[in-house]
């Protein structure tokens, strides 16, 4: 039974040590990745993430400023530290939202430049090229390998292939 938290240095913490794994996982022999899918869910994800870092950031700012507008805060080398430093923090946030923005646009470009690559193999002769829909084997996205063709190509919730149903056991 896994707790949930709604602590934001632990989810933070939390977040940081997956990124750690993922590091792992994605190293030649880490076994992470298998197929040209695996590197489209990943980067799609990641994308995913850092589309929602400016959002945290903004927030944990406007916490600050709450509280600094409210009289709740003191820097231990004196208040006009305290108001440089706030005004630090407002400077350094808002480049790390334009920094995660960057990050968001470069990782949705390389999704975008992953989303037609497969492996070969797998039960499909890229000579012959590929099926459509509904007469053989189309090319499953989301594992890099063919299948037998009956879900909506590329692939969606509905693809019933043994991969796919494997992947979604875990």
């Amino acid at each position: 039974m896994t707790t949930e938290t709604t602590n934001a240095p632990a989810l933070a913490d939390q977040a940081a040590e997956t990124i750690r794994s993922l590091n792992h996982a994605t190293l030649p022999y880490g076994g992470g990745l298998a197929f040209p899918g695996d590197a489209y869910s990943t980067v799609g994800n990641l994308c995913t993430l850092a589309m929602r870092l400016p959002q945290a950031l903004h927030q944990v700012r406007a916490f600050i400023d709450r509280q600094h507008e409210n009289g709740d805060l003191y820097s231990d080398q004196g208040p006009e530290d305290l108001v440089a430093r706030v005004t630090s923090l407002r400077g350094a946030t808002g480049d790390a939202v334009r920094a995660a923005e960057a990050l968001y646009a470069a990782l949705e470009q390389a999704h975008i430049a992953l989303s037609p690559i497969g492996a070969r193999g797998h039960n499909l002769d890229d000579e012959e090229g590929e099926m459509p829909c509904g007469e053989g084997m189309c090319q499953c996205y989301c594992v890099g390998a063919g299948h037998p063709c009956g879900c909506d190509c590329p692939h969606d919730d509905d693809c019933d292939c043994d991969f796919c149903d494997a992947r979604d056991q875990y």
